[in-house]
C-alpha cells in the first residue's frame, strides 16, 4: 500500500469516532518507512506528520500501543535527515518526552516498549541536528526525564536512554551541562564499576552493552569543562583507566573467544576516544601521573596478545592496532604537562619503558613498519619531557636516552633506502626523534656529551635524504645548537667530519688538523642542503643553515688563526651567509653541480651562482641578518681573500645595507638624510618602515668599512646608491642608550614585541678591533672638525662613530 493510500485509510479510521486500536496500529505500522527513499517520501507528507504528532499530543488518546507505533514511525523516519525538521516542527519532541512519564507509572512490557520507541525517536531526531537538540533542552524537565531511565534495572531501557542522551549531547555544551546537573556522571561511573567487579573471563553481554553505552555518553559529557572537572573530582579518571586495563586483559587471554574479543575491542575503542580527548586537558594530564595511573597506558602498549595473529579476524586486528596507537598518543599528551616534565623522569621504570618504545617492532620487517606510531610516540614523549635544562641533562646522563635515539635514527635512515619504503611513517618517526634530540641540545650542558655520543654524524646522514624538508630543518637546528657557545669539539666534527685528536682536552682548535675526511663531511652536506633549499625557495632551511654557519665562523674565529677557517671558506660558506643577510635567492645549480654539490670555488660566472638584484619579500629576518653581518665581518677580519668574495655580490648587498641604514630616517626633500625621525617600533620587520636597532646598523657600518677599503668597485657602488647623506645623518643623531656588549656565546633571544631594538647581540670583540684599528678618534675629529666619538664599543653601541668611520673610508 502506498503512503498516500495508508494516509487516507488512517484518516478514514479516525473519522469514524469509534476507533479500533488494533486497526489503527496495523495502519500506522504500514506508515513506517523502511529505506531512505521511503523516508524522503515520508518527509514530504507534512499533513501526515502533523496528524501523527497531533495524536501523540492529544491526551485523550491513551492507547499505549497506538502511541508506541507512532513513536516507532517517527524513529524510523528520522533515520533520514530530510524527515527530522518536519517531525520536530510538528511538535513531536515535547510529545515524545511527555510519553516517557508513562514508563514510570507501570511496569508492563507495553510501557517499556513505549519508552524505548520514544527514546529511539528522540535519539534519531537529534542525530547531527543542533536545532532539535535545543528543542529537547527547552522542553521542561526534558533532559531529566530521559536521564531518569539510566537507573533502570532493565538493560534495554538503560542503554536506549544512554544512546538518546549521547545523540542529544553531541557537540552541545549547554545540553551536556544540563545532563551533568541531573547527576548522570555518577550513575555512569557506577555502571562501569559494576563491570569491573565481574571477572574478565566471565563478561556478561548485558554488562558489556551497558558499559559501552555509558562510555560513549561520558565521552560527550567530558567535552565540557564541567564534565572534566566532575571526572577529576570523582574517581572517574581512575575508573576509565582501570577499565582500559581490564578490557585489555580480556584480549590478552590466549583462549579469548571471538565474541569476547569483539566486545572488548568495542569498549576499548570507545574508551580510548574519551581518554584521548580529555588528555588534552592540562589538569587531566597532571592527574594521570600524580594519581599513579600513567603505568596503565605504558603497560597497554608493552603487552600484545599471545594468541597468534593468524587466529584474529583481520578487521579485529586492525582495530586493536589502532587502539594501541591511540594509547601511545595519550601517553605523549600526558607528557606535555609542565609538572609531569619533572615528575616522570624521577621514575626510572617509566623512563625505561618509554626508551624501549623506540625499539618496538625491531624483530621483523613487517612489525617494524606496523610499530611506526609507537616508536614515534616514544621519541615524542621524551622530547616533551626535554623542556628544561634540568630534565634534559637528567634524560641524557641518568636515563641514557641518546644511544637508543641514535639507533632508531640509523634504522629509520636505512629504511629510506629500501625499495618501496613507506616514507610517510618513516618521516613521522624521524621528525619525532630529531625533534627530541633538538630539545636535548638546547641545554648547553648537554652539547659536548651529545657530540661525544655521535649525534653529529647520525644527524648529518639525514641531510641527504630526498623530500624530507621538515626533518632537514630540525636536523640543521640540532647541528646549529651543538656548535653554539664553546663547543670546539663539535665545531671540528662538523667542519672536518672527524673526531678531535685524543689530546684535544689539552690543546685547542687552532692546532687540530684541518684536513676534512673526504667530501661528505657534515659541513658539505649542510652547504649542499642550503643550496638545494634555495632552488626550492625554502626560507627556513636557508636561515637555520645560515645561523649554523654563523656559529661555526664565530667559534673558529674566537679560537684564533686556524686553517679551519679556510676550510669553511672553501666549502662556500660565504654564499649562504650573504643569503641570510640579503634575502636574495640563488638560481638553481646546473644539473652536474646538483649531483656533486657546489664546488669549493667562489667564481660566480663559472658555477652559475647568481643573486637576484633585490631581495624577495619576506625572506629576511632582522635578527638573523645581524648574525650574518657579524659572521661576514669575522671572515673579512681573518681572511682578506674573503673581502673580494663578499664584495662581488654587491648587487644584493648594497640595496640591503642601504635599507638597513635608512630605516628610521624620514627624509624631507626626497633624498636620504633630509631629516631624522624614528619609525613606529612595532612595525613588522618585513615592512620598509621597520626600524633596525643602532647595534645592527653599527655592525653594517663595520662590514662596509672592510669591503670599501679594499674594493674600489664596491666603494663606488655604495656612493652611487647615495649612502653618504644617510651616514651623515646617522653620524649626527643621538646614540641609543649604551649598554654593555653581550658575550659572543650569549644565546639569541626574541625581543619584546613593543621595542624597536630588535637586535640584541652586540658586535664581537674581534669585530670591534677591526673597526677600531682602522680609524682613530683623532682622524675622525680632524676630518669632521668636531669632537667625534671613535667607534670603540667597550662602553656600548656607538653608531655615530661607526658611521663617521665609514664616511672616512668613502
Amino acid at each position: 500500500m502506498s503512503l498516500d493510500h495508508s494516509f487516507q485509510h488512517l484518516q478514514s479510521l479516525l473519522s469514524t469516532g469509534a476507533q479500533d486500536p488494533t486497526a489503527l496500529i496495523q495502519t500506522l505500522s504500514a506508515l513506517a518507512p523502511q529505506d531512505d527513499a521511503a523516508r524522503d517520501d515520508f518527509a514530504e507528507h507534512t499533513a501526515l506528520i502533523d496528524l501523527l504528532a497531533g495524536l501523540l499530543t492529544d491526551v485523550t488518546s491513551g492507547d499505549v500501543g497506538v502511541r508506541t507505533t507512532i513513536a516507532n514511525v517517527f524513529a524510523e523516519a528520522a533515520k533520514s535527515e530530510s524527515a527530522r525538521d518536519p517531525i520536530a516542527e510538528a511538535g513531536a519532541i515535547p510529545a515524545l518526552i511527555a510519553q516517557l512519564k508513562l514508563g514510570h507509572s507501570t511496569t508492563s512490557s507495553d510501557a517499556d516498549n513505549l519508552v524505548i520507541q520514544s527514546l529511539r525517536a528522540l535519539a534519531n531526531l537529534c542525530y547531527d541536528h543542533d536545532i532539535n537538540r535545543e528543542k529537547v533542552l527547552e522542553t521542561p524537565n526534558g533532559i531529566a526525564e530521559i536521564a531518569s531511565y539510566l537507573t533502570s534495572p532493565k538493560i534495554a531501557l538503560l542503554t536506549t536512554a544512554s544512546g538518546a542522551l549521547t545523540n542529544i549531547s553531541m557537540d552541545n555544551e549547554p545540553v551536556q551541562v544540563e545532563i551533568l546537573k541531573a547527576g548522570v556522571l555518577n550513575v555512569l561511573l557506577q555502571i562501569l564499576t559494576r563491570h569491573l567487579d565481574h571477572p574478565a573471563t566471565d563478561d556478561n553481554p548485558d554488562v558489556i552493552k551497558m558499559s559501552i553505552a555509558a562510555i560513549r555518553l561520558i565521552s560527550n559529557l567530558s567535552e565540557s569543562d564541567r564534565g572534566v572537572n566532575e571526572l577529576l573530582a570523582t574517581d572517574g579518571l581512575s575508573i576509565l583507566l582501570k577499565l582500559l586495563r581490564y578490557k585489555h586483559n580480556v584480549i590478552l587471554q590466549p583462549s579469548v573467544t571471538s565474541t569476547h574479543l569483539q566486545d572488548a575491542l568495542e569498549a576499548l575503542d570507545a574508551l580510548t576516544t574519551v581518554l584521548e580527548a580529555i588528555s588534552e586537558n592540562d589538569a587531566v594530564q597532571r592527574a594521570i601521573v600524580s594519581r599513579d595511573l600513567f603505568e596503565n597506558l605504558l603497560d597497554f602498549v608493552d603487552h600484545r596478545p599471545t594468541k597468534p595473529r593468524a587466529e584474529f579476524d583481520e578487521e579485529a586486528w586492525q582495530t586493536y592496532a589502532d587502539v594501541r596507537k591511540t594509547v601511545s598518543r595519550i601517553a605523549t599528551l600526558v607528557s606535555m604537562n609542565d609538572a609531569n616534565m619533572f615528575d616522570i623522569p624521577q621514575k626510572s621504570n617509566i623512563m625505561k619503558q618509554l626508551t624501549e618504545w623506540m625499539a618496538h617492532g625491531s624483530g621483523s620487517h613487517l612489525s617494524w613498519a606496523e610499530e611506526d606510531e609507537i616508536r614515534m610516540s616514544g621519541a615524542l614523549t621524551i622530547g616533551n619531557l626535554a623542556r628544561s635544562d634540568t630534565t634534559c641533562v637528567d634524560l641524557v646522563e641518568r636515563h641514557g636516552v641518546v644511544p637508543p635515539m641514535l639507533a632508531l635514527l640509523e634504522l629509520e635512515t636505512q629504511r629510506t633506502k629500501n625499495a618501496g619504503a613507506e616514507m610517510k611513517g618513516i618521516i613521522k618517526v624521524l621528525h619525532a626523534v630529531i625533534g627530541a634530540l633538538k630539545n636535548l641540545s638546547l641545554a648547553s650542558a648537554n652539547r659536548a656529551r651529545l657530540g661525544d655520543l655521535g649525534v653529529i654524524q647520525k644527524i648529518s646522514d639525514t641531510l641527504e635524504m630526498p623530500k624530507c624538508k621538515p626533518v632537514h630543518y630540525l636536523a640543521v637546528g640540532v647541528l646549529k645548537n651543538l656548535c653554539a657557545g664553546s663547543n670546539d669539539a663539535n665545531v671540528y666534527r662538523i667542519v672536518t667530519g672527524q673526531e678531535p685528536p685524543k689530546d684535544a682536552a689539552s690543546s685547542s682548535l687552532v692546532s687540530w688538523p684541518a684536513t676534512p675526511a673526504g667530501q661528505k663531511t657534515p659541513l658539505n652536506k649542510i652547504i649542499n642542503l642550503i643550496w638545494n633549499a634555495t632552488g626550492d625557495n625554502d626560507t627556513g632551511i636557508r636561515n637555520e643553515g645560515g645561523r649554523l654557519l654563523v656559529n661555526l665562523v664565530r667559534a673558529i674565529h674566537r679560537a684564533g688563526p686556524s686553517p679551519l677557517l679556510n676550510t669553511l671558506i672553501k666549502a662556500r660558506c660565504i654564499v649562504p651567509l650573504i643569503q641570510i643577510v640579503t634575502g636574495a635567492l640563488l638560481t638553481k645549480a646546473r644539473a652536474s653541480e646538483a649531483e656533486s654539490g657546489p664546488s669549493n670555488t667562489e667564481e660566480e660566472d663559472d658555477h652559475h651562482v647568481h643573486f637576484d638584484a633585490t631581495p624577495v619579500e619576506g625572506q629576511v629576518f632582522p635578527m638573523v641578518q645581524n648574525e650574518g653581518v657579524v659572521a661576514l665581518i669575522l671572515l673579512a677580519d681573518a681572511s682578506p681573500d674573503s673581502i673580494t668574495a663578499i664584495s662581488k655580490y654587491h648587487a644584493s648587498i648594497v640595496p640591503t645595507v642601504v635599507k638597513i641604514l635608512t630605516s628610521g630616517l624620514e627624509t624631507g626633500d626626497g633624498g636620504a638624510g633630509g631629516g631624522v625621525e624614528a619609525a613606529d617600533p612595532t612595525t613588522n620587520p618585513a615592512d620598509p618602515a621597520y626600524t633596525y636597532a643602532d647595534e645592527s646598523k653599527t655592525n653594517v657600518c663595520v662590514l662596509l668599512q672592510a669591503l670599501a677599503r679594499t674594493n674600489d668597485e664596491f666603494r663606488d657602488r655604495l656612493l652611487a646608491a647615495g649612502i653618504k647623506p644617510v651616514l651623515d645623518a646617522l653620524r649626527k643623531q643621538a646614540p641609543e642608550t649604551a649598554s654593555a656588549p653581550a658575550q659572543q656565546e650569549r644565546p639569541l633571544e626574541p625581543p619584546p614585541a613593543t621595542t624597536g631594538a630588535l637586535l640584541g647581540r652586540s658586535i664581537t670583540k674581534s669585530a670591534r678591533q677591526l673597526s677600531d684599528n682602522a680609524i682613530s678618534k683623532r682622524e675622525l675629529t680632524t676630518a669632521f672638525g668636531t669632537e667625534e666619538k671613535a667607534p670603540g664599543y667597550v662602553s656600548g653601541v656607538a653608531l655615530p662613530g661607526a658611521a663617521a668611520a665609514l664616511l672616512m673610508v668613502l
